[in-house]
């Protein structure tokens, strides 16, 4: 792909103390076309941004003050930044908006991480390059997924398209603590979760299972009802998940390997792994990529496919460079890293 769009895009980024802002902060230092104009959190409102994100320079790097969120919506209109990136919580965005109706329409493209577009109001796109590419590529508004919803789809993608997949799937993830947000929590804090490993919201309570079954319905063309077991274990960062569904027909474990090798030959951000080799955290972290492995059980009646990412970067901020890249006409994988850091 070649570079159509602007040069730069100027950046307002909400919610930038939490875990996906500051990844966002620092993958976006570290692409050519991004500009950090304005950092947005209500926590450390008027502090210098060097003392915002641990892991950033000051010294190398120029960044603006922290700002509250809605003094930055009185910004909208004064041309201070051209892109909007949201990293509040579920719910803040809207509640911005609501007040400041000029920050949902000034901005020339907003990206938005929260759970608030993602079922398309407001001509939302849902920003999983992987499977509606051309849509982000004309979008000026992209719902970013969530993490577990992103691991979801790409481990059940091929298999969903080529129609193989009988409803209902059964979907099982182990993720980091970080997916829970950073402010502070009994259930997060080390004393209660070092040592062990949990199981959440199981069944049907997930907030993600809606937002599943609506990607697999639109990759599948057929409603596809979700079972989702979520569990915390003492790691910061990763998402190893497990889908298992039941096939329309037997399909042999070549079959499947060849299948998803195929579909995933071109995406910059996905790597199938050879048979007999399975996905693991580690060999993600840090990184945009995500790494599936496929096989089918039970005479070809079953399908087993797993995927293993970092939920702070394909599952969070990276995908958000991800779609900007995509919406401002730049190469995909502009500013990204596709190597993990294991250790």
């Amino acid at each position: 792909m070649t570079t159509t769009g602007p040069r730069h895009a100027r950046i307002a980024l909400l919610g930038a103390s939490g875990y996906s802002g500051l990844e966002f902060a620092r993958l976006a230092l570290g692409h050519p076309g991004l500009v950090l104009s304005v950092l947005g959190s209500r926590e450390h409102a008027g502090r210098r941004a060097g003392a915002l994100p641990p892991g950033l320079d000051p010294r190398v790097h120029a960044l603006p003050p922290v700002a509250d969120p809605f003094e930055i919506a009185a910004l909208a209109d004064s041309e201070s930044f051209d892109t909007l990136v949201s990293c509040l919580p579920h719910g803040a965005l809207r509640e911005l908006f609501a007040r400041y109706p000029g920050l949902a329409t000034l901005p020339e493209r907003i990206v938005d991480l929260s759970s608030d577009y993602r079922d398309g109001p407001d001509r939302y796109v849902y920003g999983l390059p992987e499977a509606f590419r051309p849509s982000i590529a004309g979008a000026t508004r992209v719902a970013n997924p969530g993490c577990y919803p992103t691991a979801a789809a790409l481990a059940l993608l091929p298999a969903l398209e080529l129609g193989w997949v009988e409803n209902p799937v059964m979907v099982s993830a182990v993720s980091g603590v970080s997916g829970a947000g950073r402010s502070a929590a009994l259930r997060t804090s080390f004393v209660e979760l070092e040592g062990g490993a949990s199981i959440y919201r199981a069944g049907t309570e997930h907030a993600h299972v809606a937002e599943m079954s609506r990607t697999f319905e639109r990759l599948s063309g057929s409603r596809m009802a979700v079972g989702f077991t979520p569990q915390l274990a003492p790691m910061a960062r990763g998402i190893l998940l497990t889908a298992t569904a039941r096939l329309l027909a037997p399909v042999s474990p070549t079959e499947a390997q060849l299948a998803y090798a195929a579909r995933y030959e071109h995406e910059p951000f996905v790597r199938v792994l050879e048979p007999g080799v399975w996905p693991e955290t580690r060999a993600v972290r840090s990184s945009n990529r995500c790494d599936v492995a496929v096989t089918t059980l039970h005479e070809g009646r079953t399908l087993l496919a797993t995927a293993a990412l970092d939920n702070l970067v394909k599952g969070a901020a990276g995908q958000a460079v991800q779609n900007l890249n995509l919406m401002l006409g730049w190469p995909e994988d502009r500013g990204l890293p596709r190597d993990g850091s294991p250790w």
